[in-house]
């Protein structure tokens, strides 16, 4: 009970709880998608409509170019919510609780795959990984679909076992519910699948498949009537399409180079780019030895190879490729013992976890990890305003989310062509703007209001005669 991996690994989970819990309001700063996240579980706790709120009584009806981050996520916020009220520490209480429930996940998966060492190891690098919390405790849907991910590889019998492939199954379409871009994950599990070596016959394979997809169905019908509940084809041909591009991008050849290059030039990246040509070392290596390949390390490489061409296409943000990133932590530490003499491998991994350690103490201040910004713009607004003022909130969605009391109508541009909410901004007592106005709307407020107040990113502008 007290041997030295033990203690290592409280000591791990230590450093978790802290940096997990710390300044869980304001750290890390709020995003535009977790602002979308927080309204609709609002929503759906004051009105009982799973969608965003514009206006007093009127809810956004194209849901799927709405919601990304769906109920697997949504609706334990919106639980929280409930019980403890709409602030951004109830909103992230179950985040942090899913921070740790992935922590574990990935230690029992690693250490059933290789050993209680290299389990250590892998959680060692994730704890201490700054992202991991950037990411992790916003209300996001990262974190939630990697967790029912390795829920899943988990309960993947080697042997037929028609309930833990079930339950398997359930996790993925689980994983898969959580936000579009884990929808790769059934496509990772179908080749690890079709590949596995423990199962040679088709007919073996086709059984196991069945047993999953039997799981899995059940959370994939439930997440396209909450994205679609008046079901047609045509809504579901609008969704992929969408989800195919939701920035809108036109130039493909573009993006795809400048975010390959990101991965020399650029830290996160670069700190990618190393994990995974050790990881990928590793397979190769143990293809030349004869070893039989894992079913998991297939399904990982497909999700990580999938996951970067995903990437590949967005706007270089690297939330994108954050997910690949978490999975190579459980599969790097054990390449690394592998490739290279135990003693390179412990240097190598005390380097990489005293580095990231340091990073993210050094990070605890910055703007990106600690801003309270939308808090203090929130307070500020209903101290000045009345229960009578029509407030029109651009871009604004996590400060919407913490104004109680007043007349909220807000305005969302999710992409240079598609925008939510109203767009009549001469018709409001007060504008609040989150980053720099609209162009469509720089004139009229130019014309029709005055700056009252700059906090931070936001910008709260007062009707000019009122």
């Amino acid at each position: 009970m007290f041997s030295k991996q033990n203690l290592i690994l409280c000591a791990l989970f230590l450093i978790l709880l802290f940096f997990g819990v710390w300044q869980l309001p304001k750290s890390p700063a709020t995003w535009f998608d977790e602002g979308i996240n927080l309204s609709i579980a609002k929503s759906l706790i004051t009105h009982g409509v799973y969608s965003l709120e514009i206006g007093p009584g009127e809810f956004v009806e194209m849901r799927q170019f709405l919601i990304t981050s769906n109920y697997p996520v949504i609706l334990p916020v919106a639980l929280s919510l409930k019980f403890f009220g709409f602030n951004l520490t109830a909103a992230r209480f179950p985040m942090v609780l899913f921070l740790i429930a992935f922590v574990l996940a990935a230690y029992f998966l690693v250490k059933k795959l290789y050993s209680k060492e290299a389990a250590i190891i892998s959680i060692a690098l994730i704890v201490t990984f700054t992202p991991f919390y950037g990411n992790g405790k916003d209300v996001l849907g990262e974190i939630p679909g990697l967790f029912y991910f390795l829920c899943a590889l988990l309960l993947l019998a080697p042997e037929f076992n028609f309930k833990k492939l079930f339950f398997a199954g359930l996790f993925v379409g689980l994983s898969a519910a959580t936000k579009p871009f884990f929808l790769i994950v059934p496509s990772a599990i179908l080749v690890g699948e079709l590949f596995n070596p423990l199962a040679p016959s088709w007919r073996d394979k086709l059984k196991r498949i069945a047993a999953l997809a039997a799981g899995g169905i059940l959370p994939i019908i439930f997440w396209l009537y909450t994205i679609l509940p008046a079901f047609s084809l045509a809504g579901v041909k609008s969704a992929v399409f969408y989800y195919s591009n939701s920035y809108a991008s036109a130039n493909f050849g573009q993006l795809i180079f400048q975010n390959f290059m990101r991965f020399f030039t650029e830290s996160t990246p670069i700190h990618f780019l190393v994990l995974f040509l050790v990881s990928a070392a590793f397979i190769f290596w143990k293809k030349k030895k004869g070893e039989n390949i894992k079913e998991v390390e297939i399904i990982f490489a497909v999700f990580t190879l999938l996951a970067l061409a995903f990437y590949l296409k967005t706007p270089g943000w690297y939330r994108y490729f954050f997910s690949a990133h978490m999975i190579l932590f459980l599969i790097s530490p054990v390449a690394l013992i592998s490739l290279f003499n135990k003693k390179t491998a412990v240097i190598a991994v005390a380097f990489l976890f005293l580095f990231q350690f340091t990073y993210t103490i050094s990070q605890r201040n910055s703007s990106l990890y600690n801003s309270d910004e939308a808090i203090v713009f929130s307070k500020y607004v209903i101290e000045i305003t009345t229960p009578e003022d029509k407030i029109l909130i651009i871009n604004g969605p996590s400060a919407a989310f913490l104004i109680d009391g007043r007349q909220i109508y807000q305005h969302l541009q999710i992409n240079p062509v598609l925008f939510f909410g109203k767009t009549d901004i001469e018709n409001y007592n007060y504008v609040a703007v989150q980053g720099l106005p609209i162009d469509r709307f720089a004139d009229a407020l130019k014309s029709h209001y005055e700056i009252q107040k700059q906090i931070g990113h936001y910008s709260l502008y007062r009707k000019i005669n009122q």
